[in-house]
């Protein structure tokens, strides 16, 4: 067995790390060579309905799933039964959901007053392919073929980028893009990719059995509530302000257009989060049970997010008027407030990325949710109070109150039930950072022309002083991912 695992591990993170170097190539030309072009090219109100439905329908996706994504990988991973009778249940559970999430989310769409059912459909085919899609990867990964999924996780992103491109490139040929054919193009390409990983498994002689005992097990429900209220809570917390946005505002789809040209940016900045959050969460899960200490990690982890994050929150203060003419060619003085206000959200979600993987991990996902559900909450009061006067802005003030409070009470509870050190220096350290920052950044715009220098000097101030102040410490992290490997 030692052997077996020896051999193992080197497999799973070299196939690790080239799921991390695909998404890290893959998913910025998707976001700023297609996504963004395609805004450009439709126009910011019509784009603005489409981000308006898809965050729509992204709420309601906790019903597409329920948490069983990741509950059928545990399963499959320890199954001491036949894995085909296992998956036909829980892939005649899905279908079952995909029923329920069309229903629903129609009926929502009805009374919410939805009137363009041309985008609104595209826009939940779209949600339920991808869903299902993920759903057939997670039986891939609990069968360990960590290198085909890492080629899955990007093949629709890299079909799209072939697809709309040639539309973007060469409109003579092939006619211009519009946000039906986007949104057709993603249909498709969905399907391909749903197809493939379906195929794949039946050529690995994976097969699915009809289930013999009850659908709807009450054992595998209740172990999965808790993760499907969270993806539906999160879901609302990061979406639903879009959709609010379009109904509330007397401008609403342009409104929307400007905020999804700021969220793509913050989305594409969170990208690190994420993948701090991919390594964090299997390393503290193991630690906490082994009950070591895991506060170095947990605080490194904060200190190279909000480094990064208060860049970013710098750059969108000085340099969103630059930002705003070389990503969407005009400088509409709304939409650079609206981005100097959107990223700074940022910060905030570096902090739920940290501690909120560190309650998952460690079991404490209830009380996750109730601090998630103060969060919507929050967010929801002051876009209903911000956004008919404000429009985008108001929904950007709402995202720094309520992402804020997510982010610091998370932190805080973290610290109350785990007893980890939260190192207020370290709090004081980030604040003489961002002034740092600021002031390099605000001086160097009047004379520096080059936006690009100025950023690269940018960045080697940053990682000069964080080294300086002992924020980054290289050997640190090499013990760190040195003990992720072993674990």
């Amino acid at each position: 067995m030692n052997i077996m695992l020896m051999k193992e591990t080197p497999r799973f993170y070299s196939s690790l790390g080239l799921l991390i170097i695909l998404n890290i190539i893959i998913k910025p030309v998707w976001i700023f060579g297609i996504d963004r072009s395609v805004q450009n090219i439709t126009g910011t109100e019509v784009y603005g309905l489409y981000f308006s439905l898809l965050g729509f329908s992204i709420v309601f996706n906790f019903l597409l799933d329920w948490g069983l994504s990741a509950f059928i990988n545990l399963e499959l991973a320890a199954a001491k039964e036949s894995h085909s009778n296992i998956a036909g249940s829980f892939v005649a559970i899905k279908l079952l959901l995909v029923i329920l999430y069309v229903v629903v989310v129609f009926f929502a769409a009805f009374i919410s007053g939805i009137g363009q059912w041309d985008i609104f459909w595209s826009v939940v085919v779209i949600q339920v392919l991808t869903s299902l899609f993920l759903f057939f990867r997670s039986i891939i990964t609990a069968q360990q073929w960590f290198r085909t999924d890492a080629w899955l996780s990007v093949l629709d992103k890299i079909l799209m980028i072939i697809v709309c491109g040639s539309f973007l490139l060469f409109p003579s040929v092939t006619g211009t893009i519009d946000i039906n054919l986007f949104l057709l193009i993603q249909i498709g390409c969905s399907a391909i990719v749903l197809l493939i990983s379906i195929v794949v498994l039946l050529r690995k002689g994976f097969i699915f059995s009809l289930p013999s005992s009850p659908l709807f097990n009450k054992r595998i429900f209740k172990s999965a509530l808790p993760f499907g209220l969270i993806v539906l809570l999160m879901s609302a917390h990061y979406r639903l302000d879009g959709f609010l946005l379009e109904r509330l505002h007397g401008n609403g789809a342009y409104e929307t257009g400007i905020y999804a040209g700021a969220y793509r940016l913050l989305d594409a900045a969170n990208m690190p989060g994420y993948l701090t959050a991919s390594f964090l969460l299997p390393f503290i899960a193991r630690q906490y049970s082994l009950k070591k200490d895991m506060s170095e990690a947990i605080l490194n982890s904060r200190h190279l997010l909000l480094v990064f994050s208060l860049m970013i929150a710098v750059i969108a203060t000085i340099l969103s008027p630059w930002l705003q003419e070389i990503l969407y060619h005009d400088q509409d003085a709304e939409a650079i407030e609206v981005l100097q206000w959107c990223l700074p959200v940022l910060i905030a979600y570096s902090l739920v990325q940290v501690y909120g993987t560190v309650l998952t991990a460690t079991g404490h996902i209830v009380p996750f949710c109730y601090i998630v559900l103060a969060s919507v909450v929050t967010n929801v009061l002051l876009n209903l109070l911000l956004i008919p006067d404000l429009g985008a802005r108001g929904s950007c003030f709402a995202a720094l109150v309520s992402q804020g409070f997510c982010g610091i009470g998370t932190m805080l509870y973290t610290r109350q039930k785990l007893g980890i050190n939260i190192h207020y220096r370290s709090l004081l350290m980030y604040i003489f950072m961002g002034v740092l920052m600021f002031g390099f950044l605000y001086s160097g715009n009047k004379y520096i022309l080059n936006k690009w220098w100025l950023l690269a000097g940018l960045f080697v101030i940053s990682i000069t002083a964080s080294i300086i102040l002992k924020l980054s410490d290289i050997h640190k992290w090499k013990t760190f991912l040195k003990q992720t490997t072993n674990n």
